[in-house]
């Protein structure tokens, strides 16, 4: 019980955070009225970074494959030092709301429109695996069926953003950062000394699970081609990146904050992982997701036990929240906005329905979906085979010549592409190319070739319809 009242403490206050913050600006509903430093930033960056995926999905991937695992987090910490140096204070410098509002500059709404909408669709796969970790973390502390817990946590999550929006989620993102910290250090601690010593444990573990940068489980293809293109780019063109750089303060503030999150989440990548391989030494033979909610269900006394879900269940809500205000934003200034000719008020009150819409449906998503990094993977091919490259485009729009043509139509074959892609295993290349075709593209593209195919699709319409509109 010391437990339950622990986690419902957390629970109340993040409520209140956000029932305090209901009455806001639009200004601030949507870029927390661009007033915070590198420290704000920074932490709201890394706090984004480290939900679901590199919580129980890393320490997943440890247990499952080794320290490889540590590659979900570290290629987009590798990518964050790029976007620091170049695209941060760009993107910050653009005063905008949204990620469409930079293809609207650039390209105008026909553009914006398609793009926002996949976005918001994409997002709710991303918001959907935050969910489920939050409700397997919670389901596994307290003994509850997932569905029950699922819908606890998602329906704080959604009341709490829909009353505080951008200002409550980067208030709140330092302090939840922290607790997260401080969970992760305090269960390894006792990870490591339910065995004695480190040693111990790591002659339990297979010596596969030790290699780094690849192993038996993953190869050089997913480092070098499969993570950097799928993984990595959402942290070089992403809406929850660009929505903490728009907090910022100044161009400045931006590139630093970039920067240091780059600093930050590398060595936390390598340490989760590392926390995944450990729990294999320690609990040999269940679910790998389950690796998390174990160790701390065993291992961790009982009071502190709710402190240290309180603080991985933050690091959960401070992605999801940040995801959610960012799509439900998207989805009412680009896509619902361009419609229908409506106030700042008029926009915010459009901007909370959408919100709902976008939980209620994660939460729809997460229940029959399931798995985490799964979620992840989905969403992300579907927004970097849509919108990062005609985004990126926009940046060197003078040397690179995209036409708003070529946009709109890579916008549209690539995101359908990374969505057919993923229907009943690959409808788009069991439908289109005959078996032969299909083992062509294997053989061109690697294993992950139909997550590889929308991009190249994408790269290929924009450049070869922006020649043609040009001409």
């Amino acid at each position: 019980m010391i437990d339950v009242f622990v986690i419902v403490g957390y629970f109340s206050v993040m409520l209140f955070v956000g029932w305090r913050s209901r009455r806001q600006s639009a200004e601030s509903y949507w870029v927390a009225e661009r007033r915070y430093d590198t420290s704000r930033v920074t932490a709201s960056l890394v706090a984004t970074i480290f939900g679901a995926s590199s919580t129980m999905g890393i320490i997943g991937l440890g247990y499952s494959r080794g320290l490889t695992g540590a590659w979900w987090s570290l290629i987009g910490g590798i990518a964050l030092i790029p976007f620091g140096f170049f695209l941060a204070s760009r993107v910050r410098s653009l005063n905008v709301y949204t990620l469409p509002d930079i293809l609207k500059n650039a390209y105008g709404n026909r553009v914006a429109i398609p793009a926002g909408l996949m976005i918001a669709i994409a997002w709710c796969g991303v918001i959907a695996a935050q969910l489920i970790a939050g409700g397997r973390l919670l389901g596994g502390l307290l003994s509850l069926d997932f569905q029950f817990a699922l819908g606890i946590v998602a329906i704080v999550f959604i009341v709490y953003t829909f009353w505080g929006g951008q200002l409550s989620v980067i208030r709140t993102d330092f302090w939840q950062l922290i607790l997260f910290m401080g969970g992760l250090f305090v269960s390894l601690g006792f990870l490591i000394s339910s065995q004695g010593s480190l040693d111990v444990l790591l002659t339990r573990v297979p010596s596969e699970h030790l290699m780094f940068p690849v192993s038996a489980a993953f190869s050089w293809y997913e480092v070098l081609v499969f993570y950097p293109l799928i993984v990595g780019l959402p942290y070089l063109v992403g809406p929850d990146i660009y929505s903490r750089i728009l907090c910022a303060r100044n161009d400045q503030v931006a590139r630093r904050s970039a920067l240091l999150a780059a600093l930050t989440v590398i060595p936390f990548s390598f340490l989760l992982a590392f926390f995944g391989v450990l729990a294999r030494a320690r609990f040999a033979g269940i679910p790998a997701e389950a690796a998390l909610p174990q160790t701390i269900s065993v291992l961790i006394p009982v009071g502190l036990k709710g402190v240290i879900v309180a603080g991985f269940l933050g690091a959960i809500m401070s992605s999801a929240d940040t995801c959610l205000i960012s799509a439900s934003t998207i989805l009412a200034l680009n896509v619902i906005g361009p419609l229908r000719k409506l106030s700042k008020d008029r926009h915010l009150r459009v901007t909370r329905g959408a919100l709902l819409a976008v939980g209620v449906t994660a939460w729809l998503i997460a229940s029959l979906q399931q798995g985490i990094i799964s979620s992840l993977l989905l969403a992300y091919a579907v927004f970097v085979g849509g919108v990062v490259l005609p985004t990126l485009a926009t940046f060197y729009r003078g040397r690179f010549k995209v036409t708003s043509t070529g946009a709109l139509w890579a916008i549209v074959v690539g995101g359908t592409a990374a969505i057919l892609g993923k229907v009943h295993g690959g409808v788009l290349v069991k439908g289109i190319v005959t078996s032969g075709g299909a083992a062509f593209l294997q053989q061109l593209l690697g294993p992950q070739y139909l997550s590889i195919l929308p991009i190249i699709l994408s790269l290929v319409v924009m450049v070869g319809v922006s020649r043609i509109s040009r001409s």
